[in-house]
């Protein structure tokens, strides 16, 4: 009796472990984007899905706030070479970023008067790899 439910136990965690192996991973851009900024703010942004999705994962770094190092999955209203990165902050849509065509932009933090100016890091950008941005933002949703 030992034998078979420990046959079947085996049986079953392979199944699990197989069926995780084969889950697809969501579509994102080959390239983390990297800006920063004013008291060395850093932002990282990933285009996440297809590109007519309009989403993209964005993690704020190096900052004294809540959102510091949460990876989060936000809208992307496109104006001409402006785009508007938003989240839902107490039920209502709060743009969160806002970067534009000559490679600048502005992070507004929920609960802070000021934004923080930004300023596109080609060296900070290539340190970024997309895949591992995937990851860490799938773990941290798991952990959830």
């Amino acid at each position: 009796m030992l034998r078979i439910f420990t046959v079947a136990l085996l049986v079953l965690s392979a199944a699990q472990g197989s069926a995780a192996a084969t889950t697809t991973r969501p579509e994102v851009a080959d390239n983390v984007h990297a800006w920063s900024g004013e008291q060395g703010v850093q932002v990282w942004t990933l285009r996440y899905g297809h590109p007519d999705e309009h989403k993209a994962l964005v993690q704020i770094t190096q900052i004294d706030h809540a959102l510091k190092n949460k990876i989060q999955l936000m809208d992307v209203d496109k104006k001409g070479k402006r785009r508007d990165y938003s989240v839902m902050v107490d039920g209502r849509k709060y743009v969160a970023l806002i970067i534009t065509g000559n490679n600048r932009g502005e992070l507004y933090l929920p609960g802070e008067a000021e934004s923080y100016n930004l300023y596109f890091n080609k060296e900070l950008s290539e340190e970024g790899n997309a895949q591992f941005f995937l990851t860490d933002y799938l773990q941290q949703e798991n952990r959830q």
